[in-house]
């Protein structure tokens, strides 16, 4: 059954955006096949997943630019979208970029401002004019493409880490700031969280920006009835400490030591050069590794450097020292090269899938089934990937089942 399904993109034209709309449309050509795609593994075949046939992408983004533009500009860094495979899909991309509006950048930093070529959102406008722009893009996406429901996914850069504020931790608190235009406390992030939520809309925070992970936040989507996750997606160095971490754990050796280098280039690593964004992404990468390894004796340490030449190319050097039977003590390294954005874009179909699966369902509040997805998974702190995605093969079996509940969401879009 066809059920037409709005995705919403913050960061429209970030590589990662690009690779996933690109992507999707090539599938339904029939022009690349659909490996990497979670949600195609035989665990889903029966759940009802919305297929990509049925996904319509729209979104906000800083540049003026286009869809095809922006796949040169990922092919020139990364080498993965050739011309004959975006000529494939001229016509869907130029319809999706139709759709991309100009985006918000309150409280982003400098470097994310000079990426911004076609204005701003929040300019001349109060947090709660904001906001209600943002619901009436919503609204008017979903309406003139004729969608059943919308999901936002937060794609777009690294913010920098903003300090504890008091006003975030209560719905009241968010509404107050919203209300007494109180621009210092807020970031982006939250602006389109609250907005998307308010509205009904289910929300995916693929950044370690602060976005939907405020209690404020969670209490509204509680009230609204409404699923959301994240944050920060797990690609590439996590995801694999996540999977071995709990190897030596399992075999009763002490880690004494993990060291983690990351080296990547392309916007994303330029953004991660403003040690205020880079705090927030090195953050998410520790407290992951000290949820796995609570030993406060291991020395553990992460960093992330800007190499501009690497593009889209990220690679991780981790140092592991550990030590085992008449303490002795053992090395282990391992060197993750891969394409940042191949390997992201496929997530970010998959997590459409399973927030628009949620909400029909009649789901509210976290979705911890996907925390094998995330760095930070909200609704959940086990980080051992063997157990999150062993949670997400439950969930999957459960809705396959033929006697699995089948209920309307109870709040429906305004």
């Amino acid at each position: 059954m066809s059920r037409k399904t709005g995705v919403w993109i913050l960061g429209a034209f970030g590589s990662v955006a690009t690779c996933a709309v690109v992507g999707a449309e090539a599938v339904k050509a029939g022009r690349i096949s659909r490996t990497g795609l979670v949600t195609d593994l035989a665990d889903f075949a029966g759940c009802g997943l919305v297929d990509l046939d049925d996904l319509v992408f729209g979104g906000y983004d800083l540049r003026k630019t286009n869809y095809l533009e922006s796949a040169r500009e990922v092919d020139a860094s990364a080498g993965i979208l050739p011309e004959r495979l975006v000529e494939a899909v001229r016509g869907p991309l130029l319809a999706a970029s139709a759709r991309v509006k100009t985006g918000c950048s309150l409280n982003c930093g400098a470097t994310i401002e000079g990426f911004r070529s076609n204005g701003s959102l929040e300019a001349q406008r109060s947090l709660g004019d904001v906001v209600a722009r943002m619901q009436e893009d919503l609204r008017a996406f979903r309406e003139s493409n004729g969608l059943e429901t919308v999901v936002v996914v937060n794609l777009a850069s690294t913010e920098p880490a903003m300090d504890a504020v008091p006003q975030h931790a209560t719905l009241e608190g968010v509404e107050g700031l919203l209300r007494t235009n109180a621009r210092e406390r807020v970031v982006a992030s939250l602006l389109y969280a609250y907005a998307a939520i308010d509205a009904g809309f289910p929300f995916v925070n693929f950044t370690p920006s602060l976005g939907n992970s405020v209690g404020g936040i969670l209490e509204l989507a509680r009230e609204r009835r409404v699923p959301h996750c994240g944050k920060d997606g797990k690609t590439g160095e996590t995801l694999v400490k996540t999977v071995l971490a709990p190897m030596f754990l399992a075999r009763n050796l002490k880690l004494l030591a993990w060291e983690g280098h990351n080296l990547l280039g392309n916007r994303d690593g330029l953004v991660l050069r403003d040690p205020a964004s880079n705090r927030a992404k090195v953050a998410d990468k520790e407290d992951s590794f000290r949820k796995l390894v609570p030993d406060p004796d291991t020395h553990s340490r992460v960093r992330i450097d800007y190499v501009p030449s690497l593009g889209d190319w990220k690679t991780a050097w981790d140092f592991i020292h550990f030590q085992g039977f008449l303490d002795v003590r053992m090395v282990m390294q391992f060197i993750w090269q891969g394409c940042d954005s191949a390997l992201a874009a496929p997530l970010v179909l998959d997590l459409v899938r399973l927030a628009e699966l949620a909400r029909r369902s009649g789901e509210a509040g976290p979705m911890p089934q996907t925390a094998s997805f995330f760095k930070a998974p909200i609704g959940t702190d086990e980080q051992r990937f063997d157990r999150q995605f062993a949670v997400l093969q439950d969930y999957a079996r459960a809705h396959a089942a033929p006697t699995a509940a089948r209920r309307e969401p109870s709040v429906s879009p305004a």
